[in-house]
């Protein structure tokens, strides 16, 4: 069966057979739709009268017509009301939950202070969400892409992403999640990463990595990430990833011919000079490159 298939049948609570249900819970993102399914038993809906708030309207309807085009005016209305009951709806199924979400956009940094005191600091082209009238009892927050927190003692703090979720008390971290490649730095006290039904201790100055589904534990004497100070660094990852980066921060298009995108790269590249940052990540693979507005080629030296 099809991901999506199996997705799909779980979600509508069809009964799974025992090599779907092992299927599902191989799943890379297995951890996070267990997440969503107990999150969303939580929600409840707000008390909305359907039937009495439709009366009232077609009685203030009635009282209005004229004789004159009556029908057509009645037709109309009754329209009208289907569209704002149906307005109504997803009024309350979208907003009534109070969910906050920030994003951010390619070259953008953005600090963000939660109702606790706790604070993310969110890369370029990323994103979290959380209720902030639950935030008291469920410290959740829904991440895509990557963020550093800083976390203010107290209950339980799970942050969610594709990959896995991490879970502390109180500490600072850092979470890439990015298209097959995830990562989780521990700075400051000690971070639990579930991923793939394990669950991994992270003190601190340790890394937690998952490049294209091969899982690696590093270290690092980084006291913060240095993109919070405008600076990727890289230490043996994929030349691809690095380039996704780049582009990221600097709102550009890279095209590169003929290179290998496998070969690993360690170095880093400032966020606030493009041509400095360029010469960084292609002097030590040996390549060239032009740049035309926002598109640029990379490419073996002659």
């Amino acid at each position: 069966m099809k991901k999506k298939d199996l997705i799909r049948k779980w979600l509508d609570n069809d009964q799974l057979t025992s090599l779907e249900s092992e299927a599902f819970k191989n799943l890379d993102a297995y951890d996070s739709y267990i997440k969503i399914a107990q999150t969303a038993k939580n929600f409840k809906a707000p008390n909305y009268d359907l039937d009495s708030n439709l009366k009232e309207l077609t009685s203030k309807i009635s009282d209005r017509k004229t004789e004159h085009n009556s029908l057509f005016n009645r037709n109309m209305m009754m329209r009208v009301a289907a569209i704002l009951v149906l307005g109504f709806g997803i009024y309350f199924s979208f907003f009534y939950s109070s969910q906050t979400v920030i994003k951010t956009l390619a070259g953008q940094k953005t600090l963000i202070d939660l109702p606790d005191g706790s604070t993310v600091n969110i890369n370029a082209l990323s994103s979290i969400q959380y209720q902030k009238e639950e935030w008291q009892n469920n410290r959740l927050i829904v991440l895509e892409g990557e963020a550093y927190f800083d976390v203010a003692k107290g209950k339980k703090f799970d942050v969610q992403t594709d990959t896995g979720i991490i879970s502390v008390l109180g500490t600072e971290f850092n979470i890439k999640q990015r298209e097959n490649y995830f990562e989780v730095v521990c700075y400051e006290g000690l971070v639990s990463v579930l991923h793939k039904g394990n669950t991994t201790k992270l003190p601190a100055g340790n890394v937690f990595k998952v490049i294209q589904n091969r899982t690696l534990n590093e270290t690092t004497s980084l006291l913060k990430p240095k993109w919070i100070e405008n600076n990727s660094t890289f230490t043996s990852v994929p030349y691809k990833y690095i380039l996704k980066e780049f582009e990221r921060q600097y709102n550009v298009t890279i095209t590169a011919k003929n290179i290998d995108l496998n070969k690993l790269f360690t170095g880093n590249f400032v966020h606030s000079n493009i041509q400095t940052a360029i010469q960084s990540i292609t002097i030590p693979m040996r390549l060239d490159y032009t740049i035309n507005d926002n598109n640029i080629t990379l490419y073996y030296k002659e």
